[in-house]
């Protein structure tokens, strides 16, 4: 390797821990307000058949946000990077443009369905609810899927910042939902009740799409949809996205099959399992989210000039960083579970039996967060190298295991079996991804640096 070579190596790993960190930092932000949500949450309801409803009403707007906005953007990114290259920056507007009409004509679709269907859909997910119990469910559900026209529009305008590089403000923004909700919580809990946690989330999400479009206009990008009909580029991001799509979906099943297990389990089991799981999808979703902004856009153009050397050491030093930092952290916190949960959850609604249960799930659901986050990291190698279709495969397996591992361990060891099987369910999946991959790019495992013609 040459001097210059290495330097441009060592800028590369620069660059993109840089980026990782600040991402990092302001997720970290945004999660904290998000747990200070949980924590005032906590207080007003505890843990009891009013939250268990927003919670089961919440999982279907959230599912669908993340499958169908949410997965868009890894694979609008590198495409809207290309057409920005290679056509200008005429192109480039018209391109988001055209990507936004895609996404918000799908979410407006899927707001429809789940407005006409899901009364029938709640049922399955929270099968212990009383009928009084479900009707108020379904009402929050109503109030909810005012979120997801908004969704495809942060999805889309959060891509166009993050390709221009302006990491920054795309990872603030979603401090607004939160911090909303917990004004709100204050302001109006005793007034709405639970429906407060409704408007506060729409709030927060209204704000965040006003900013989010106020920086992407000031790019020089309309913020208005256009369609140009289905291009070379939408072609091409159309066969990264239906495996994505699909990838996505699967994996976004996982959280809705542990609170359908949980709500078979008796009252207020859906509380206790979203308040035990909160900790490690808060570690899980802070680093995942920072490596993956980062390293997205750095795989893809090692991938696009077909430098598998370069492309193959970046990955070993990232994914021995992770290793060395997250299993010592989640170490650490596993030990002091019961103190965590002590200090920020006890108090009012939430009693000194809740917090035992709760710190035991805890427990078990941080098991998860190394694999979690691993599995992200080689999920955006995969689709740097175009090699989404493997993601299906290996969230298929993600599923089948949980969905066994529930069913088996919610009944051995109650409510503390769901996490348990979502750790190992996330350690079979990455396995398997890492496999898949292999099969599909082997040039990628090579233990030379030499690069493969």
């Amino acid at each position: 390797m040459s001097p210059a070579q290495a330097a441009e190596r060592r800028a590369s790993h620069q660059r993109v821990f840089t980026n990782a960190a600040l991402v990092g930092v302001l997720s970290t932000a945004a999660k904290l307000a998000g747990a200070a949500k949980v924590v005032v949450t906590a207080h007003f309801f505890g843990a009891g058949d009013q939250l268990d409803a927003f919670v089961i009403a919440f999982l279907l707007p959230a599912f669908f946000t993340e499958i169908v906005a949410g997965a868009f953007s890894s694979s609008f990114i590198p495409a809207f990077i290309q057409v920005r290259s290679n056509q200008g920056e005429a192109a480039a507007r018209m391109f988001a443009r055209t990507g936004l009409a895609l996404v918000l004509g799908a979410m407006l679709a899927v707001s429809l369905l789940l407005a006409a269907s899901g009364r029938w859909l709640l049922p399955l997910l929270g099968s212990s609810f009383s009928s009084e119990k479900l009707r108020l469910t379904t009402s929050l559900l109503l109030v909810l899927i005012l979120w997801l026209p908004l969704s495809a529009c942060i999805a889309v305008w959060r891509a166009v910042l993050n390709a221009h590089n302006a990491f920054a403000l795309a990872a603030a923004v979603p401090l607004t939902t939160p911090l909303a909700t917990v004004v709100f919580l204050y302001a109006g809990a005793n007034r709405w009740n639970v429906y407060t946690l409704c408007w506060g989330t729409l709030a927060g999400v209204a704000v965040e799409t006003l900013i989010l479009g106020w920086a992407v206009r000031r790019l020089g990008i309309p913020i208005l949809p256009g369609w140009r009909g289905w291009t070379a580029e939408m072609s091409a991001i159309r066969r990264q996205y239906i495996p994505l799509l699909a990838g996505t979906m699967f994996a976004a099943l996982c959280p809705l099959i542990d609170q359908a297990v949980a709500g078979s389990l008796g009252s207020g089991s859906v509380s206790v399992l979203a308040y035990g799981t909160k900790l490690g999808a808060v570690l899980a979703a802070v680093s995942a989210t920072a490596i993956a902004t980062a390293v997205l856009p750095e795989f893809s153009r090692l991938a696009a000039q077909h430098d598998w050397s370069h492309l193959r050491n970046s990955v070993r030093v990232h994914a021995a960083v992770i290793a060395l930092l997250a299993v010592p952290g989640v170490a650490a916190m596993i030990w002091l579970s019961t103190p965590i949960v002590r200090t920020f959850f006890e108090g009012g609604a939430f009693d000194a039996s809740a917090t035992r249960v709760v710190s035991t799930v805890q427990q078990f659901a941080l098991l998860e967060v190394p694999f979690a986050i691993l599995f992200v990291f080689v999920g955006r190698l995969a689709v740097a190298v175009s090699a989404t279709d493997v993601l299906i495969r290996a969230s298929l397996v993600a599923v089948a295991a949980t969905a066994v591992g529930d069913l088996v361990l919610a009944r051995m060891m109650g409510i503390a079996g769901i996490p348990l099987a979502g750790a190992l369910a996330q350690a079979m999946a990455l396995a398997c991804l890492i496999y898949f991959l292999y099969r599909r790019e082997p040039r990628l495992f090579l233990l030379t640096d030499q690069p493969l013609g």
